[in-house]
């Protein structure tokens, strides 16, 4: 088997994987969501057997509070029923490409201290080092049970990048990213009434400019003969030249079963070049549309779009920035479908690879 999870992680991400023998399956966990996010993360872990509570990894892709903020509740909770094989993450000193010896900027260095104080595995795979591009050349790593991780994201530069970030935000005690303005409305869209596929499709790509979203860890996860593009929230340009890297002619796509797509939908991570470089049936969408209004219509509409036929949409919540696009006419004349959990289970969403 293989399947991932999309868990209610609010406007964040919290990606349950399971691989393997379906008896005994073998799971890794992507990020944690919102500091309320860990509440229900608890009550699943309470509920596994206990020959099920051994996780092969945990992957905190990087340092924004809607990705981390669970993760480090899960860290700090010495009574948490499960254990982890390893812990990829990328802290202070891993910015700076030095031995790991001090903690970063206020919630990175509190998950840094959680994770040397109860001497939990920390990118052991990586002897300790930088989960990252070497020299901008793909790593691999292979799980038991027959997991293989290409790493897509990020490169040394992109890590270098956040050190001035992370030291502001060290110093005044702040979060990182810390309290972002809101956005204005987006582009193409008047209460979804103006909404303009076509327009939207082709409109420029403006990248986006965070250096936490660079810094995420984001890889390919191949198990069984199927491929599960794991994209945190890494920029475009990144994933672009990664996947390009991997392809086998110019003119091929990379094909994929599923792509969890960057950022939630924004439309600064979803590129037309991007959707156009790969063969992809199924994109997921972890969101609840608060906050940053994701998914926006541009990324969407360069999805279907672009995407080929026979594109299906997964999205863990029913907002009203999701539910505009289950729209039957949108959906005959570009071929796609959109499927939402059922609204008793809102926020959680599986999906068989």
């Amino acid at each position: 088997m293989f399947s991932i999870e999309m868990l209610p992680a609010r406007e964040g991400d919290c990606l349950w994987v399971r691989y393997g023998d379906i008896r005994k399956p073998r799971q890794i966990l992507i990020d944690g969501g919102r500091a309320a996010t860990y509440k229900q993360l608890k009550q699943r872990f309470s509920k596994l057997s206990p020959n099920q509570r051994e996780f092969e990894l945990l992957i905190i892709t990087h340092v924004d509070r809607d990705h981390i903020e669970g993760a480090l509740n899960l860290l700090e909770d010495t009574t948490v029923p499960v254990k982890f094989k390893d812990i990829w993450f990328n802290g202070y000193d891993h910015l700076k490409d030095v031995k790991l010896e001090t903690f970063g900027a206020v919630q990175g260095e509190r998950l840094s201290e959680a994770l040397l104080k109860r001497k939990l595995p920390w990118n052991k795979h990586w002897s300790k080092k930088a989960v990252c591009l070497s020299k901008n050349s793909l790593r691999q790593v292979m799980l038991d049970g027959g997991m293989r991780l290409t790493i897509l994201s990020p490169d040394r530069d992109k890590l270098t990048k956040l050190l001035p970030r992370w030291d502001k935000e060290c110093k005044k005690a702040g979060l990182i990213p810390g309290a972002k303005p809101k956005p204005s409305e987006p582009q193409g869209v008047e209460s979804f009434g103006g909404i303009d596929i076509e327009q939207l499709a082709v409109s420029p790509f403006v990248p986006d400019p965070g250096e936490p979203n660079g810094s995420t860890i984001a890889v390919l996860a191949e198990c069984q003969g199927k491929r599960l593009l794991l994209a945190g929230d890494a920029h475009v340009d990144r994933l672009f030249a990664s996947l390009k890297a991997m392809k086998k002619t110019n003119t091929s796509r990379i094909v994929l079963d599923a792509f969890k797509i960057a950022h939630h939908g924004s439309e600064h991570n979803v590129s037309k070049e991007l959707i156009q470089a790969i063969d992809c049936p199924r994109y997921l969408i972890s969101t609840n549309g608060s906050y940053f209004k994701h998914p926006t219509p541009a990324a969407i509409a360069r999805i279907v779009k672009f995407g080929g036929q026979s594109v299906t949409l997964f999205f863990n919540y029913r907002s009203k920035y999701s539910q505009v696009w289950d729209n039957p006419s949108w959906k005959q004349k570009y071929g796609y479908q959109v499927v939402y959990p059922p609204r008793a289970m809102t926020g959680t969403l599986k999906l068989l690879l």
